[in-house]
Protein backbone atom coordinates (compact mmCIF):
# COMPACT_ATOMS: atom_id res chain seq x y z
CA UNK A 1 0.00 0.00 0.00
CA UNK A 2 2.70 2.49 1.04
CA UNK A 3 4.84 1.70 -2.19
CA UNK A 4 1.75 2.89 -4.16
CA UNK A 5 1.04 5.61 -2.35
CA UNK A 6 4.72 6.65 -3.10
CA UNK A 7 4.68 6.23 -6.33
CA UNK A 8 1.81 7.94 -7.04
CA UNK A 9 3.11 10.79 -5.48
CA UNK A 10 6.29 10.58 -7.26
CA UNK A 11 3.67 10.99 -11.01
CA UNK A 12 2.32 14.04 -9.51
CA UNK A 13 4.75 16.41 -10.41
CA UNK A 14 4.31 14.85 -14.30
CA UNK A 15 0.04 15.40 -13.79
CA UNK A 16 1.29 19.01 -15.67
CA UNK A 17 1.75 17.26 -18.78
CA UNK A 18 -2.03 15.60 -19.18
CA UNK A 19 -4.08 17.51 -21.52
CA UNK A 20 -7.66 18.02 -20.71
CA UNK A 21 -9.31 14.25 -20.93
CA UNK A 22 -9.80 13.55 -25.23
CA UNK A 23 -13.33 13.19 -25.75
CA UNK A 24 -13.04 10.69 -28.59
CA UNK A 25 -15.83 7.81 -28.73
CA UNK A 26 -13.09 4.75 -28.15
CA UNK A 27 -15.48 2.34 -26.91
CA UNK A 28 -13.92 0.50 -23.77
CA UNK A 29 -10.95 2.94 -23.98
CA UNK A 30 -12.64 6.33 -23.55
CA UNK A 31 -11.44 8.14 -21.15
CA UNK A 32 -13.53 8.96 -18.11
CA UNK A 33 -15.72 12.63 -17.90
CA UNK A 34 -18.85 12.42 -15.35
CA UNK A 35 -22.42 12.35 -17.13
CA UNK A 36 -23.99 14.54 -15.06
CA UNK A 37 -22.68 17.38 -12.89
CA UNK A 38 -26.36 18.99 -11.91
CA UNK A 39 -27.86 16.54 -9.55
CA UNK A 40 -31.49 16.09 -8.50
CA UNK A 41 -32.26 17.96 -5.06
CA UNK A 42 -32.59 15.37 -2.01
CA UNK A 43 -35.63 14.99 -0.51
CA UNK A 44 -36.80 17.31 2.08
CA UNK A 45 -35.88 15.48 5.41
CA UNK A 46 -33.61 13.00 3.90
CA UNK A 47 -29.90 13.26 3.99
CA UNK A 48 -27.16 10.91 2.23
CA UNK A 49 -25.69 8.15 4.42
CA UNK A 50 -23.94 5.26 2.97
CA UNK A 51 -22.82 4.76 -0.19
CA UNK A 52 -22.02 1.27 -2.37
CA UNK A 53 -19.85 1.52 -4.85
CA UNK A 54 -18.36 -0.58 -7.69
CA UNK A 55 -15.93 1.10 -10.44
CA UNK A 56 -13.12 -0.13 -13.04
CA UNK A 57 -10.28 0.68 -12.87
CA UNK A 58 -8.73 4.00 -14.48
CA UNK A 59 -7.09 4.29 -17.73
CA UNK A 60 -4.21 1.86 -18.58
CA UNK A 61 -1.43 1.03 -20.35
CA UNK A 62 -1.74 -2.36 -22.49
CA UNK A 63 -2.12 -5.51 -20.75
CA UNK A 64 0.76 -7.57 -22.19
CA UNK A 65 4.64 -6.17 -23.57
CA UNK A 66 3.92 -5.01 -26.98
CA UNK A 67 6.87 -7.84 -27.95
CA UNK A 68 4.33 -10.09 -27.51
CA UNK A 69 1.91 -9.32 -29.66
CA UNK A 70 0.87 -10.71 -32.91
CA UNK A 71 1.46 -7.24 -34.64
CA UNK A 72 5.02 -6.91 -33.58
CA UNK A 73 5.31 -10.69 -33.92
CA UNK A 74 4.61 -10.61 -37.93
CA UNK A 75 6.08 -7.25 -38.10
CA UNK A 76 9.48 -7.92 -36.93
CA UNK A 77 9.02 -11.64 -38.74
CA UNK A 78 8.64 -9.45 -42.13
CA UNK A 79 11.41 -7.26 -42.00
CA UNK A 80 13.99 -9.95 -41.42
CA UNK A 81 13.00 -11.65 -44.54
CA UNK A 82 13.25 -8.15 -46.01
CA UNK A 83 9.33 -8.53 -46.94
CA UNK A 84 8.58 -5.13 -45.80
CA UNK A 85 7.44 -2.16 -47.37
CA UNK A 86 8.49 1.38 -46.54
CA UNK A 87 5.76 1.98 -44.68
CA UNK A 88 6.07 -1.52 -42.67
CA UNK A 89 9.44 -0.50 -41.76
CA UNK A 90 7.80 3.00 -40.65
CA UNK A 91 4.64 1.10 -38.94
CA UNK A 92 7.80 -1.40 -37.04
CA UNK A 93 9.34 1.63 -36.05
CA UNK A 94 6.21 3.51 -34.27
CA UNK A 95 5.61 0.14 -32.42
CA UNK A 96 9.50 0.20 -30.98
CA UNK A 97 7.95 3.49 -30.32
CA UNK A 98 4.81 2.57 -28.20
CA UNK A 99 7.15 -0.40 -27.04
CA UNK A 100 9.29 2.60 -25.22
CA UNK A 101 7.09 4.34 -23.58
CA UNK A 102 4.97 1.07 -22.34
CA UNK A 103 8.25 0.10 -20.70
CA UNK A 104 7.53 -0.72 -16.90
CA UNK A 105 4.16 0.73 -17.34
CA UNK A 106 2.31 -2.47 -18.87
CA UNK A 107 -0.98 -3.75 -17.11
CA UNK A 108 -0.67 -0.14 -14.80
CA UNK A 109 -3.59 2.61 -14.94
CA UNK A 110 -1.43 5.65 -16.03
CA UNK A 111 -1.24 9.10 -14.51
CA UNK A 112 -4.63 10.19 -16.60
CA UNK A 113 -6.36 7.17 -15.05
CA UNK A 114 -5.20 7.67 -11.53
CA UNK A 115 -6.94 11.48 -12.22
CA UNK A 116 -10.00 9.97 -13.64
CA UNK A 117 -10.06 8.18 -10.14
CA UNK A 118 -9.25 11.27 -8.22
CA UNK A 119 -11.40 13.11 -9.83
CA UNK A 120 -14.37 11.00 -8.91
CA UNK A 121 -13.70 10.81 -5.29
CA UNK A 122 -13.23 14.32 -5.21
CA UNK A 123 -16.96 14.50 -6.41
CA UNK A 124 -17.96 12.35 -4.33
CA UNK A 125 -17.21 13.83 -1.60
CA UNK A 126 -18.44 17.21 -2.80
CA UNK A 127 -22.30 15.92 -3.27
CA UNK A 128 -21.61 13.53 -0.26
CA UNK A 129 -20.16 15.63 2.29
CA UNK A 130 -22.00 14.20 5.30
CA UNK A 131 -21.43 11.05 4.55
CA UNK A 132 -17.14 11.03 5.12
CA UNK A 133 -16.53 12.39 8.87
CA UNK A 134 -13.46 11.75 10.51
CA UNK A 135 -14.40 8.68 12.55
CA UNK A 136 -16.31 6.94 9.92
CA UNK A 137 -14.91 3.54 8.79
CA UNK A 138 -14.24 2.57 4.59
CA UNK A 139 -13.98 -0.47 3.09
CA UNK A 140 -12.14 -0.96 -0.26
CA UNK A 141 -11.97 -4.18 -2.28
CA UNK A 142 -10.14 -4.77 -5.29
CA UNK A 143 -9.61 -8.01 -7.60
CA UNK A 144 -6.34 -9.52 -7.75
CA UNK A 145 -4.86 -7.86 -10.67
CA UNK A 146 -2.51 -5.18 -9.22
CA UNK A 147 -4.28 -1.89 -11.87
CA UNK A 148 -7.35 -2.09 -9.76
CA UNK A 149 -4.99 -1.79 -6.46
CA UNK A 150 -3.32 1.21 -8.15
CA UNK A 151 -6.99 2.41 -8.91
CA UNK A 152 -8.39 1.69 -5.69
CA UNK A 153 -5.79 3.93 -4.20
CA UNK A 154 -5.35 6.71 -6.53
CA UNK A 155 -9.34 6.61 -5.69
CA UNK A 156 -8.45 7.01 -2.07
CA UNK A 157 -5.28 9.94 -2.83
CA UNK A 158 -8.88 12.10 -4.53
CA UNK A 159 -10.55 11.69 -0.79
CA UNK A 160 -7.40 12.35 1.41
CA UNK A 161 -7.50 15.47 -0.64
CA UNK A 162 -10.81 16.46 1.12
CA UNK A 163 -9.90 14.68 4.13
CA UNK A 164 -6.82 13.43 5.46
CA UNK A 165 -8.05 11.67 8.55
CA UNK A 166 -10.91 9.85 6.41
CA UNK A 167 -7.99 7.55 4.82
CA UNK A 168 -6.12 6.47 7.65
CA UNK A 169 -9.40 4.46 8.43
CA UNK A 170 -9.69 1.95 5.65
CA UNK A 171 -10.31 -1.67 5.58
CA UNK A 172 -8.58 -3.65 2.88
CA UNK A 173 -9.58 -6.55 0.85
CA UNK A 174 -7.70 -7.49 -2.07
CA UNK A 175 -8.43 -10.34 -3.73
CA UNK A 176 -12.55 -10.27 -3.74
CA UNK A 177 -12.38 -12.31 -6.84
CA UNK A 178 -15.83 -14.35 -6.06
CA UNK A 179 -17.62 -10.78 -6.45
CA UNK A 180 -15.87 -8.92 -8.74
CA UNK A 181 -14.21 -11.60 -11.44
CA UNK A 182 -16.87 -13.80 -11.09
CA UNK A 183 -16.61 -14.40 -14.68
CA UNK A 184 -13.35 -16.58 -13.94
CA UNK A 185 -15.20 -19.29 -12.54
CA UNK A 186 -17.57 -20.08 -14.63
CA UNK A 187 -17.01 -23.14 -17.15
CA UNK A 188 -20.31 -22.10 -18.91
CA UNK A 189 -19.64 -18.83 -19.57
CA UNK A 190 -16.06 -19.67 -20.64
CA UNK A 191 -17.74 -21.63 -23.12
CA UNK A 192 -19.94 -19.56 -24.36
CA UNK A 193 -17.10 -17.00 -24.58
CA UNK A 194 -15.49 -19.43 -26.97
CA UNK A 195 -18.58 -21.24 -28.89
CA UNK A 196 -21.71 -18.78 -27.98
CA UNK A 197 -24.46 -18.16 -30.19
CA UNK A 198 -22.98 -14.10 -30.23
CA UNK A 199 -20.35 -15.26 -32.92
CA UNK A 200 -23.14 -15.69 -35.37
CA UNK A 201 -23.95 -12.29 -34.45
CA UNK A 202 -20.74 -10.45 -34.75
CA UNK A 203 -19.91 -12.45 -38.18
CA UNK A 204 -22.71 -10.97 -39.44
CA UNK A 205 -21.81 -7.41 -38.24
CA UNK A 206 -17.95 -8.36 -39.61
CA UNK A 207 -19.70 -8.64 -42.84
CA UNK A 208 -21.95 -5.85 -42.60
CA UNK A 209 -18.65 -3.75 -41.89
CA UNK A 210 -16.43 -4.98 -44.65
CA UNK A 211 -13.81 -6.50 -41.97
CA UNK A 212 -12.40 -8.58 -44.93
CA UNK A 213 -11.62 -5.76 -46.61
CA UNK A 214 -10.14 -3.36 -44.33
CA UNK A 215 -8.07 -5.86 -43.09
CA UNK A 216 -7.00 -6.63 -46.94
CA UNK A 217 -6.35 -2.81 -47.48
CA UNK A 218 -4.40 -2.74 -44.21
CA UNK A 219 -1.81 -5.53 -44.54
CA UNK A 220 -1.04 -4.25 -48.55
CA UNK A 221 0.19 -1.91 -47.31
CA UNK A 222 3.02 -2.75 -45.22
CA UNK A 223 4.19 -6.34 -46.48
CA UNK A 224 5.44 -7.37 -50.05
CA UNK A 225 3.97 -9.92 -52.24
CA UNK A 226 5.80 -12.34 -50.99
CA UNK A 227 4.90 -12.39 -47.52
CA UNK A 228 1.50 -11.30 -48.03
CA UNK A 229 0.57 -14.53 -49.93
CA UNK A 230 1.49 -16.22 -46.45
CA UNK A 231 -0.98 -14.44 -44.24
CA UNK A 232 -3.80 -16.08 -44.13
CA UNK A 233 -7.59 -14.11 -43.31
CA UNK A 234 -7.48 -14.29 -39.91
CA UNK A 235 -3.73 -13.37 -39.63
CA UNK A 236 -4.94 -10.26 -41.41
CA UNK A 237 -7.65 -9.62 -39.41
CA UNK A 238 -5.44 -9.82 -35.90
CA UNK A 239 -2.99 -7.84 -37.36
CA UNK A 240 -5.13 -5.01 -38.50
CA UNK A 241 -6.81 -5.39 -34.69
CA UNK A 242 -3.86 -5.01 -32.95
CA UNK A 243 -2.82 -2.03 -34.37
CA UNK A 244 -5.90 -0.37 -34.09
CA UNK A 245 -5.66 -1.24 -30.43
CA UNK A 246 -2.34 0.61 -29.96
CA UNK A 247 -3.72 3.22 -31.51
CA UNK A 248 -7.41 3.21 -28.91
CA UNK A 249 -4.47 3.44 -26.05
CA UNK A 250 -2.62 6.45 -27.05
CA UNK A 251 -5.28 8.91 -25.39
CA UNK A 252 -4.73 7.14 -22.23
CA UNK A 253 -0.99 7.57 -21.60
CA UNK A 254 -0.78 11.47 -23.18
CA UNK A 255 1.93 12.14 -20.23
CA UNK A 256 3.95 9.07 -20.22
CA UNK A 257 4.37 9.37 -23.73
CA UNK A 258 6.06 13.27 -22.86
CA UNK A 259 8.07 11.88 -20.30
CA UNK A 260 10.28 9.60 -22.63
CA UNK A 261 10.91 12.15 -25.01
CA UNK A 262 7.98 10.89 -27.48
CA UNK A 263 5.59 13.34 -29.72
CA UNK A 264 2.30 11.98 -31.52
CA UNK A 265 3.86 11.87 -34.23
CA UNK A 266 6.04 9.37 -33.33
CA UNK A 267 3.12 7.55 -32.81
CA UNK A 268 0.94 8.23 -35.52
CA UNK A 269 -1.07 5.11 -35.80
CA UNK A 270 -4.00 6.75 -36.94
CA UNK A 271 -2.06 7.73 -40.45
CA UNK A 272 -2.68 4.27 -41.72
CA UNK A 273 -6.63 4.00 -41.45
CA UNK A 274 -9.02 6.28 -42.94
CA UNK A 275 -11.78 7.35 -40.53
CA UNK A 276 -14.23 4.84 -41.93
CA UNK A 277 -12.25 2.35 -41.16
CA UNK A 278 -11.37 3.80 -37.02
CA UNK A 279 -15.27 3.87 -37.01
CA UNK A 280 -15.96 0.14 -38.34
CA UNK A 281 -13.36 -1.48 -35.63
CA UNK A 282 -14.67 0.87 -32.80
CA UNK A 283 -18.06 -0.72 -34.32
CA UNK A 284 -16.95 -4.11 -34.18
CA UNK A 285 -14.77 -4.17 -30.53
CA UNK A 286 -17.93 -2.42 -29.17
CA UNK A 287 -20.21 -5.11 -30.60
CA UNK A 288 -18.32 -7.97 -28.94
CA UNK A 289 -18.05 -6.22 -25.31
CA UNK A 290 -21.71 -5.70 -25.76
CA UNK A 291 -22.71 -9.37 -26.81
CA UNK A 292 -19.91 -11.38 -24.83
CA UNK A 293 -20.54 -8.97 -21.58
CA UNK A 294 -23.69 -7.01 -21.88
CA UNK A 295 -27.30 -7.77 -22.38
CA UNK A 296 -26.15 -8.89 -26.13
CA UNK A 297 -28.63 -10.70 -27.42
CA UNK A 298 -30.70 -12.25 -24.44
CA UNK A 299 -30.73 -10.03 -20.94
CA UNK A 300 -30.94 -13.08 -19.14
CA UNK A 301 -28.09 -14.44 -21.07
CA UNK A 302 -25.29 -16.94 -18.94
CA UNK A 303 -23.21 -13.31 -19.90
CA UNK A 304 -25.72 -11.44 -17.27
CA UNK A 305 -26.43 -14.22 -14.93
CA UNK A 306 -22.52 -14.49 -13.83
CA UNK A 307 -22.94 -11.03 -12.08
CA UNK A 308 -25.59 -12.23 -9.84
CA UNK A 309 -22.84 -12.78 -7.36
CA UNK A 310 -22.21 -8.80 -7.54
CA UNK A 311 -25.75 -8.05 -6.96
CA UNK A 312 -26.26 -10.21 -3.90
CA UNK A 313 -23.27 -8.52 -2.53
CA UNK A 314 -24.34 -4.98 -2.82
CA UNK A 315 -27.62 -6.42 -1.18
CA UNK A 316 -25.54 -7.65 1.61
CA UNK A 317 -23.32 -5.26 2.41
CA UNK A 318 -26.48 -2.70 2.60
CA UNK A 319 -28.30 -5.23 5.19
CA UNK A 320 -24.79 -4.53 7.05
CA UNK A 321 -24.93 -1.22 6.62
CA UNK A 322 -28.79 -1.04 8.24
CA UNK A 323 -27.89 -3.03 10.91
CA UNK A 324 -24.79 -2.14 12.57
CA UNK A 325 -23.43 0.90 10.53
CA UNK A 326 -19.36 -0.58 10.62
CA UNK A 327 -18.48 1.28 7.29
CA UNK A 328 -20.07 4.26 5.16
CA UNK A 329 -18.39 3.58 2.27
CA UNK A 330 -18.10 -0.11 0.58
CA UNK A 331 -15.63 0.52 -2.73
CA UNK A 332 -14.91 -1.94 -5.04
CA UNK A 333 -12.52 -1.81 -7.82
CA UNK A 334 -12.89 -4.04 -11.15
CA UNK A 335 -12.87 -4.12 -14.80
CA UNK A 336 -15.02 -3.49 -17.38
CA UNK A 337 -16.26 -7.31 -17.66
CA UNK A 338 -17.37 -6.58 -13.81
CA UNK A 339 -19.26 -3.63 -14.82
CA UNK A 340 -20.94 -4.62 -18.01
CA UNK A 341 -22.86 -7.45 -16.84
CA UNK A 342 -23.82 -5.99 -13.55
CA UNK A 343 -25.35 -2.91 -14.97
CA UNK A 344 -27.32 -5.09 -17.33
CA UNK A 345 -27.98 -7.72 -13.76
CA UNK A 346 -29.62 -4.35 -12.17
CA UNK A 347 -31.50 -3.43 -15.35
CA UNK A 348 -30.11 0.13 -15.58
CA UNK A 349 -32.12 1.72 -18.56
CA UNK A 350 -29.94 2.26 -21.22
CA UNK A 351 -27.11 -0.36 -19.71
CA UNK A 352 -29.62 -3.31 -19.69
CA UNK A 353 -31.24 -3.53 -23.33
CA UNK A 354 -30.90 -6.46 -25.71
CA UNK A 355 -31.58 -6.45 -29.09
CA UNK A 356 -32.48 -9.05 -31.91
CA UNK A 357 -30.09 -6.59 -34.63
CA UNK A 358 -26.79 -6.72 -33.93
CA UNK A 359 -26.93 -3.95 -36.94
CA UNK A 360 -28.92 -1.65 -34.83
CA UNK A 361 -27.07 -2.55 -31.04
CA UNK A 362 -25.83 1.07 -30.74
CA UNK A 363 -29.04 2.55 -30.52
CA UNK A 364 -29.65 0.41 -27.41
CA UNK A 365 -25.75 0.28 -25.68
CA UNK A 366 -22.76 2.24 -26.15
CA UNK A 367 -19.93 1.16 -24.54
CA UNK A 368 -18.51 4.76 -24.49
CA UNK A 369 -21.48 5.07 -21.98
CA UNK A 370 -21.67 2.53 -19.90
CA UNK A 371 -17.86 1.02 -19.31
CA UNK A 372 -15.23 3.89 -20.47
CA UNK A 373 -12.02 3.44 -18.15
CA UNK A 374 -13.50 4.06 -14.78
CA UNK A 375 -16.45 3.50 -15.28
CA UNK A 376 -19.02 3.33 -11.87
CA UNK A 377 -21.71 2.29 -10.74
CA UNK A 378 -22.96 3.77 -7.28
CA UNK A 379 -26.04 3.07 -4.81
CA UNK A 380 -26.29 6.31 -2.70
CA UNK A 381 -29.02 5.89 0.54
CA UNK A 382 -30.62 8.92 2.46
CA UNK A 383 -32.40 8.19 5.71
CA UNK A 384 -35.33 10.53 7.26
CA UNK A 385 -34.57 9.94 10.77
CA UNK A 386 -38.35 11.43 11.42
CA UNK A 387 -40.28 7.72 9.43
CA UNK A 388 -36.96 6.25 9.68
CA UNK A 389 -37.13 5.41 5.92
CA UNK A 390 -34.07 4.81 3.56
CA UNK A 391 -34.07 6.11 -0.56
CA UNK A 392 -32.04 4.87 -2.82
CA UNK A 393 -30.48 6.84 -5.82
CA UNK A 394 -28.45 4.96 -8.49
CA UNK A 395 -26.18 6.65 -10.74
CA UNK A 396 -23.93 5.04 -14.03
CA UNK A 397 -20.87 6.77 -14.66
CA UNK A 398 -22.79 10.02 -12.12
CA UNK A 399 -25.23 9.93 -13.87
CA UNK A 400 -28.68 9.12 -12.39
CA UNK A 401 -30.91 6.54 -14.27
CA UNK A 402 -33.75 4.69 -13.94
CA UNK A 403 -34.38 1.12 -13.17
CA UNK A 404 -36.38 -1.47 -15.54
CA UNK A 405 -39.16 -3.01 -13.90
CA UNK A 406 -39.20 0.04 -10.89
CA UNK A 407 -41.47 2.52 -10.62
CA UNK A 408 -41.02 5.43 -7.66
CA UNK A 409 -42.95 9.12 -7.70
CA UNK A 410 -39.58 10.49 -6.53
CA UNK A 411 -37.50 9.91 -9.09
CA UNK A 412 -33.94 9.62 -8.88
CA UNK A 413 -35.19 8.19 -5.48
CA UNK A 414 -36.45 4.77 -4.88
CA UNK A 415 -37.55 3.34 -1.88
CA UNK A 416 -35.01 0.75 -0.74
CA UNK A 417 -37.77 -1.43 0.55
CA UNK A 418 -38.91 -1.56 -2.75
CA UNK A 419 -35.54 -2.10 -4.44
CA UNK A 420 -34.25 -4.96 -1.96
CA UNK A 421 -37.08 -7.05 -2.65
CA UNK A 422 -37.03 -6.11 -6.47
CA UNK A 423 -33.27 -7.81 -6.41
CA UNK A 424 -34.33 -10.68 -3.82
CA UNK A 425 -36.84 -11.46 -6.39
CA UNK A 426 -34.69 -11.49 -9.05
CA UNK A 427 -31.37 -13.11 -7.11
CA UNK A 428 -33.97 -16.22 -6.35
CA UNK A 429 -34.95 -16.20 -10.13
CA UNK A 430 -31.65 -17.45 -10.55
CA UNK A 431 -31.29 -20.00 -8.24
CA UNK A 432 -28.90 -17.76 -5.89
CA UNK A 433 -30.07 -16.85 -1.78
CA UNK A 434 -28.29 -13.96 -0.27
CA UNK A 435 -26.63 -16.26 1.91
CA UNK A 436 -25.45 -18.99 -0.52
CA UNK A 437 -21.70 -19.26 -1.09
CA UNK A 438 -21.00 -17.50 -4.49
CA UNK A 439 -18.24 -19.43 -5.21
CA UNK A 440 -20.20 -22.76 -5.75
CA UNK A 441 -23.15 -21.07 -7.56
CA UNK A 442 -20.73 -19.51 -10.17
CA UNK A 443 -19.06 -23.55 -10.42
CA UNK A 444 -22.62 -24.69 -10.83
CA UNK A 445 -24.42 -21.94 -13.38
CA UNK A 446 -25.43 -23.08 -16.30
Amino acid sequence: MRKKLFYLLLLLPYFAFAQTPSTALLGTKTLYLPKQTKLTPVPNGYKAVYINFVGRHGARHLTKDIKLSYAYATISKADSLNELTQSGKDLKQIIINLGKEEENHVASISQSGANELKGIAERMFANQKNVFTIDNQVLVATTKKGRTKESAEAFLEGLKIKSAPLTQRVTFNYADDDHLRFYDFSKTYDEFKENGNWIAAYQKLARAKKLDDIANRFAVKFFKTAYLAKLNQTDKINFVEDVYGFYTILNAVTAEIKAVGLTIKDLNFKAYFTAADLDALNALGNAEDFLKKAPGLNNNGIQVRVAAPLLADFINTTDIYLKMKPVVADLRFAHAETIAPFAAIMGIHGAAEATNNILTFEQVWKAENVIPFSANIQWIFYYNPSNRNYLVKFLLNEKEVAINGLSTKTFPYYSYSTVREHYIKKLKSLNLGLQDNPHEYLLKLK
